[in-house]
Parts: structure tokens; C-alpha cells; sequence
């Protein structure tokens, strides 16, 4: 078997720094679905599952309210 050399990507600091905040945000994620399993299988509201809201809330609340306002008013009367 022929050995190569690794194929090697030109990164700088900032290429770098992208990629571990990118692999930080699907860890949160990760934890984050894991707990809405959780959730799912126990349907009880617990103070747990109010945090998770809660988190929920701050991380995609935010993002979905510029999307509703998007299309404009409505024109059916």
C-alpha cells in the first residue's frame, strides 16, 4: 500500500475560530434536543423542562419575530 501525505486546507485564525464556534453551537444544540427527548417522553412539566422553554425562547424567539413582519400587512378584508 502507497502512503500520501494528509491533504492539508490553508486556514487562518479567523477560519479556525469559525469552526470552533461552530462545533460549540452543535454541542448546545445537542444538549438542547436531548433535553426536548426528554421532554417528549415525559409529558409533566417539571422545573427543568420551564428552563428548556425558557431557553428555547431566548435562542429562536428572537429569530422568528422579524420572519412574521416579513411579508407585510395582510390585504384581505
Amino acid at each position: 500500500m502507497i502512503r500520501r501525505n494528509p491533504t492539508l486546507i490553508a486556514m487562518n485564525d479567523f477560519d479556525v475560530q469559525d469552526v470552533r464556534d461552530l462545533i460549540a453551537k452543535n454541542k448546545t444544540d445537542a444538549s438542547l434536543m436531548l433535553k426536548m427527548k426528554r421532554m417528549a417522553e415525559n409529558p409533566a412539566m417539571e422545573k427543568e423542562d420551564m428552563e428548556m422553554l425558557d431557553q428555547l425562547k431566548a435562542r429562536y424567539g428572537d429569530k422568528q419575530a422579524p420572519t412574521r413582519d416579513a411579508a407585510g400587512p395582510s390585504t384581505a378584508n
